[in-house]
């Protein structure tokens, strides 16, 4: 047997065994578990443990621990690890920094190759249109609909239409992720506003592809990588120096991308760009002369995937920005940076967990005596929004990057 044949064999070896090796990236975060020192920290801060209990989801040290056992012991989580909204609290307060948010796509990756009966049916909701569409969302059948449905939206919010721009060569990539390219597009629209008030040389992609955090977040291994390399020789082709986003989850996902497949392209969210490129000073000076709007009392939310998968850093840029707008005044609420409950797809199967853990934001939201809730993430802002409303609140909520764009002064 030469050395080709010896491989092969030891593959359908694991492929029988139901056994998918390690990826090199992935050796750092099982080691990771490693260092675990049974503290219960990560149980204690956990906001799905917090909301719901621990009989309904045992915490995430019970899931990490299946990490020691043998490849097959990993379906025995199935019913809890897919309840994990991947927030990221477990990591940040873990004082050995064991990696539990991916340690839970690791051991969605393997249930969802060799034990596809477990993977939530909720989830294909999701895959149909990212293997049929590259999208995580199906898009509009009629463009002409999906127009008026933008023109409407700009027309109520009062934010003037960009063209779009899409060119061979640009500097900036503005992403706006799938959400906002077929669901939110006034998220979308108004970075375009943002970007053209200040004369930044940018470029949409020809093509609307997504990421591949959800295909990520399901466990679908393949298709995160597909979507992944599709998107990276465009941006590659572009000769992109930058990649903006509105997206909290596209801007976690697409830095950890550029981090560990090379792709030598960082990627930042609108806020970051906004602070860094265009400057704070700049940005007040042209805001002091913007009087469009009332007065107007907000409080703000933290999305997960910037301040605990990205840098907390954004969210200090978000209160500087806001700081610079005249007629605006902010009270930070007592759970700002408390998981909203929308990540890790738990609500496309556990709506009622998802829910659970949003309502700790909801109470100390109210407790603010804002009229308005702001954040720079179109699912938090869906989640928050959908909740706020069930409750019978009158707090209205607004994407960030819409809420500055309706603020700028008129152009010229």
């Amino acid at each position: 047997m030469n050395e080709d044949e010896a491989f092969e064999y030891v593959k359908g070896t694991l492929r029988s065994e139901r056994i998918t090796p390690y990826h090199p990236y992935e050796i750092e975060v099982v080691r990771s578990i490693e260092k675990c020192i049974n503290c219960g920290l990560c149980i204690n801060h956990c906001p799905v443990v917090a909301a719901v209990g621990i009989d309904r989801f045992s915490g995430p040290r019970s899931i990490a621990v299946e990490l020691s056992r043998s490849p097959p012991e990993y379906w025995s989580t199935a019913d809890i690890v897919y309840l994990c909204t991947g927030c990221g609290t477990c990591r940040e307060v873990c004082p050995k920094n064991v990696d539990i948010p991916e340690v839970v796509n690791l051991i969605r990756a393997r249930i969802f190759k060799h034990r596809p009966d477990l993977v939530p049916k909720g989830f294909y909701v999701v895959q149909e249109p990212l293997t049929e569409y590259n999208l995580a969302f199906q898009p509009w059948e009629d463009k002409e609909e999906k127009s008026e449905s933008r023109d409407m939206r700009l027309e109520k919010l009062g934010l003037p239409y960009v063209q779009d721009r899409v060119l061979d060569k640009a500097e900036i990539l503005f992403y706006p992720g799938c959400q906002a390219e077929e669901r939110a597009q006034e998220v979308r629209e108004a970075a375009k506003v943002i970007l053209d008030y200040f004369d930044v040389d940018y470029t949409l992609l020809d093509e609307m592809s997504c990421c591949g955090l959800p295909a990520r977040l399901m466990g679908d291994d393949q298709t995160a990588r597909s979507l992944a390399d599709r998107l990276k020789k465009k941006v590659k082709k572009m000769g992109i120096k930058k990649v903006v986003t509105t997206c909290a989850g596209c801007t976690s996902n697409l830095s950890d991308l550029s981090y560990y497949f090379d792709w030598g392209v960082p990627t930042v969210h609108i806020l970051e760009f906004l602070a860094e490129d265009i400057g704070l000073q700049r940005f007040g000076e042209d805001m002091a002369n913007s009087s469009r709007l009332s007065p107007v009392h907000v409080t703000v939310h933290d999305p997960c995937h910037l301040i605990r998968h990205t840098s907390r850093q954004i969210m200090d840029y978000a209160l500087e920005i806001l700081r610079e707008i005249p007629n605006v005044r902010v009270t930070e609420s007592e759970a700002y940076d408390s998981c909203c409950g929308g990540g890790g797809l738990v609500s496309y199967h556990s709506r009622d967990v998802a829910d659970a853990v949003v309502k700790e934001n909801i109470e100390a939201i109210q407790k603010t005596g804002a009229e308005r809730l702001v954040t720079p993430c179109p699912l938090c802002t869906a989640q928050i929004e959908n909740n706020l409303f069930k409750s019978g609140s009158s707090v209205e909520v607004d994407d960030l990057t819409v809420f500055i764009a309706q603020r700028l002064p008129k152009k010229g």
